[in-house]
């Protein structure tokens, strides 16, 4: 009751999804709260939201579960079985550029697997919306949970062929100074600064140039679409290499390189075993992002560490 009643922020919604009455599950969130001498809701007549505690307590609930599921299976002769409802974590340019165009290849693995997808992975994501797997950029905060490096989004500067017919390309960095620059801020920054500030580099040439920025938005999609239009140049890492090979964008200044690219990182419950489903998909999405740019034009996969020489002493 207290794994659906977080799921759905509701205690009608989690009665209706059990088949009990409301107040079935608020006496028996009521009682938990009593036993375990702790809040775990806090309730409004509009909001049900889970305590810091609550959220603790929902972390080793959803472990329960997952181990009653694991006995359940392998009473039932099923251990080897890979079905149940995923819950997935993903931001929005990698589900449109990566895992959507490959999760009929997923599901025709494992068939009786559900996804379940919304955006964003990162640590709160998995820990309070009840998320099984999520994917995060960026470094990582202090969690209890599993970090597996996935690689690393290269920046480059790119512009459409239409926008470098009208005004040129550039031939060195400082030249961005003077072109029709967009810029991508993330959400949670409140500050374009230092997100206007592009660092270069070149063999021992070092240097950063501040552009000034004619389009600043936190949206990737809404930068990239932009950016095809001709709206300007932008800096960013994208998982898209199929528009540098059809041609729709051109990287310009292709010998500086343009330190700073996000890395990407899969994470899940530290858990003594994990779920089939989720292990499936751990290994999908490994799998998927060393095979996705093998020329590593937009994103450098994470290598794995080499296996040790069995023949040395």
């Amino acid at each position: 009751m207290l794994v659906a009643a977080a799921d759905s922020g509701s205690f009608a919604r989690a009665a209706a999804k059990l088949l009990v009455t409301p107040s079935a599950v608020s006496h028996a969130i009521a009682q938990l709260e009593r036993e375990l001498g702790m809040t775990l809701f806090y309730r409004t007549t509009r909001q049900l939201r889970l305590s810091p505690d609550g959220t603790a307590v929902l972390r080793h609930a959803r472990e329960m579960l997952a181990s009653a599921a694991e006995l359940d299976a392998m009473s039932a002769g099923q251990r080897e079985r890979v079905a149940g409802t995923l819950r997935i974590g993903i931001p929005n340019g990698v589900a449109v550029h990566l895992l959507m165009p490959l999760l009929a290849r997923f599901q025709e693995r494992h068939p009786e697997v559900r996804v379940e997808m919304s955006a964003g992975g990162g640590v709160a994501d998995i820990n309070a919306g009840g998320l099984d797997a999520g994917i995060r950029f960026g470094p990582l905060p202090d969690s209890e949970l599993v970090a597996r490096p996935l690689g690393r989004l290269r920046f480059g500067v790119y512009g459409s062929p239409a926008y470098l017919q009208r005004h040129g390309t550039p031939r060195h960095p400082r030249e961005l100074a003077s072109h029709r620059t967009l810029v991508h801020k993330p959400p949670l920054s409140t500050t374009i600064s230092p997100w206007d500030r592009w660092e270069y580099a070149r063999g021992d040439e070092r240097g950063a140039v501040e552009v000034d920025h004619h389009l600043v938005t936190d949206e990737r999609e809404a930068l990239l679409a932009a950016a095809l239009a001709g709206a300007g140049l932008f800096r960013i890492g994208f998982f898209s290499p199929e528009l540098l090979r059809s041609g729709r964008l051109v990287r310009v200044l292709d010998d500086w390189s343009w330190p700073g690219g996000p890395a990407l990182s899969l994470l899940h419950r530290r858990t003594a075993r994990l779920p089939r489903r989720v292990a499936a998909f751990v290994d999908f999405v490994v799998e998927s992002i060393a095979q996705f740019d093998p020329d590593a034009q937009t994103f450098e996969a994470e290598r794995p560490p080499p296996r040790p020489d069995r023949h040395r002493t």
